[in-house]
C-alpha cells in the first residue's frame, strides 16, 4: 500500500509539473507602453497601433500617457514595471530625465525598447524610429533653399526665421531643434527667433502674434511639431496686413489638420513619420527577445526589409489594414550614438524611413494622416 501511495504521489507531482510547463509555454507576454502624450492624431495612432497589433498577435498589454510631463512619465513607467510587465516600450519625453526610469527598469530586470523619442542611457535594447535630427536638418535645408530663392536679392541666404520650440531638455528640442540649428546656424544672414511654446497650439499662436505685433517681418517658421505649426498658421491668418501664404512653414508631423493646411497652401512642408509601425515593430522584437534573448535582435550594419519583417496579419482596424503598405522599410540598423550628439550611451537604432509631404503628395493614401481616426 505504501509503495502504491508513493507511486500515486510521484504521478501527481509529474502531472503538476507537466501542467506548469504547459502554462509557462502558453503564458502570453505582458508588455507595457509609456507614451509621452496623446494630444494629437499622430500620438493617438501611435498608441492605437500598439493596442491593435498586440491584439492581433495575442499579447497582453497596458499603457499610460504623461501629457508632456517628464516627472509624471517617470512615475507612470515605474508603476508599469511594478505591475509585473515582461517588457517596457517607451517614448521618453526628456532625453536625460527619463534615465531615472531606465535605472528602475534595469534594477527590476525589465527589458526596454524606446520608440519615436530616445533616451541617453545604455540600458534600452533598441530604439525604433526615424532620425528626428536628420529630418529636422532636411527641413532646415528646405528653409535655406526657400530663403535663397524668395528673399531679395535672389541668391543670398538671409531672412528671419521663427523657431517654435517644445522647451529646454525635451526630446523635440534636442533632436529636432538640434538638427535645424545644425543647418541654419551656418548662415550669418539668417536671424533665428526662438520661442518656447511647450508643444501647445494656443501658445504657438500667441507667441507668433507677439512677434508679428512687435513689427518683425517673419520670412519662415520652423515648428518642432505639428501642433505648434497649426498655432503659427492660425496667427498668420488672423494678423491683418500680411499674406499668410508668404511665410514659409516647415514642420515635423503630418497629421490630418496639417495635411489640410498643406493642401490649402498655408503650410509648405511636413515630415511624415510612420507611427502605425513604431510600436508594432517594437512589440515584435520585444516578444522575440523575451523568448530567445539577444539572438532575437538585429545586428549593427544590417538592413531590414519588408520581406524579412512582416508587420500585420491582414486584420482591419477601423475598416483599414494599417500595415498593408510597409512605409517603414527599409530600415538600417545603426549605433544609437549616430542618432544625435546628445546620445552618448550606445544601443541599437532601428532607423525607419519617412516621407516629406508637400502639396504634390498630401492626398496620398500612403500617408498615415489620411487614416481617419475618430475625434480628430
Amino acid at each position: 500500500m505504501r509503495n502504491i501511495l508513493k507511486l500515486l504521489l510521484f504521478a501527481i507531482v509529474l502531472f503538476a509539473s507537466a501542467i506548469t510547463d504547459v502554462i509557462a509555454r502558453e503564458k502570453k507576454p505582458f508588455i507595457g507602453l509609456s507614451a509621452h502624450a496623446v494630444r494629437n492624431a499622430w500620438e493617438d495612432l501611435y498608441v492605437k497601433a500598439f493596442d491593435w497589433y498586440a491584439e492581433d498577435i495575442g499579447v497582453v498589454t497596458t499603457w499610460s500617457e504623461a501629457g508632456y510631463d517628464a516627472s509624471l512619465q517617470i512615475t507612470q513607467a515605474k508603476r508599469l514595471i511594478d505591475m509585473g510587465i515582461d517588457g517596457l516600450i517607451i517614448s521618453p519625453w526628456n532625453v536625460e530625465g527619463l534615465r531615472v526610469a531606465m535605472d528602475y527598469a534595469k534594477e527590476k530586470g525589465v527589458p526596454v525598447i524606446t520608440t519615436n523619442t530616445a533616451v541617453n542611457h545604455s540600458y534600452p535594447l533598441m530604439h525604433v524610429g526615424y532620425g528626428a535630427k536628420r529630418g529636422a536638418k532636411e527641413l532646415g535645408e528646405k528653409i535655406v533653399e526657400y530663403l535663397k530663392n524668395e528673399v531679395e536679392p535672389i541668391g543670398e541666404v538671409r531672412g528671419t526665421v521663427l523657431e517654435l520650440s517644445s522647451g529646454l531638455g525635451t526630446s523635440e528640442e534636442i533632436m529636432r531643434g538640434g538638427g535645424f540649428h545644425e543647418v541654419i546656424d551656418k548662415y550669418k544672414g539668417i536671424k533665428v527667433i526662438t520661442e518656447v511654446a511647450h508643444s501647445s497650439r494656443e501658445q504657438a499662436k500667441i507667441k507668433t502674434l507677439n512677434i508679428l505685433r512687435s513689427g518683425v517681418k517673419i520670412d519662415a517658421i520652423f515648428a518642432q511639431n505639428g501642433s505648434m505649426a497649426l498655432g503659427a498658421c492660425s496667427a498668420l491668418k488672423s494678423y491683418k496686413g500680411i499674406n499668410p501664404k508668404d511665410v514659409y512653414i516647415a514642420t515635423v508631423d503630418a497629421f490630418p489638420d496639417i495635411l489640410e493646411e498643406i493642401e490649402a497652401g498655408y503650410i509648405d512642408i511636413a515630415l511624415d513619420q510612420p507611427p502605425a509601425f513604431y510600436n508594432p515593430i517594437a512589440l515584435h522584437y520585444m516578444c522575440e527577445y523575451i523568448k530567445k534573448g539577444d539572438s532575437a535582435l538585429p545586428r549593427i550594419g544590417e538592413t531590414i526589409t519588408a520581406d524579412q519583417l512582416t508587420i500585420g496579419i491582414g486584420n482591419k482596424h477601423l475598416g483599414v489594414d494599417p500595415w498593408k503598405k510597409p512605409v517603414w522599410a527599409p530600415a538600417e540598423i545603426k549605433h544609437m550614438t549616430e542618432y544625435s550628439e546628445e546620445i552618448e550611451n550606445d544601443y541599437l537604432w532601428f532607423e525607419t524611413n519617412a516621407v516629406f509631404v508637400t502639396k504634390e503628395n498630401c492626398k496620398s493614401p500612403l500617408l498615415w494622416g489620411n487614416f481617419l481616426l475618430p475625434g480628430w
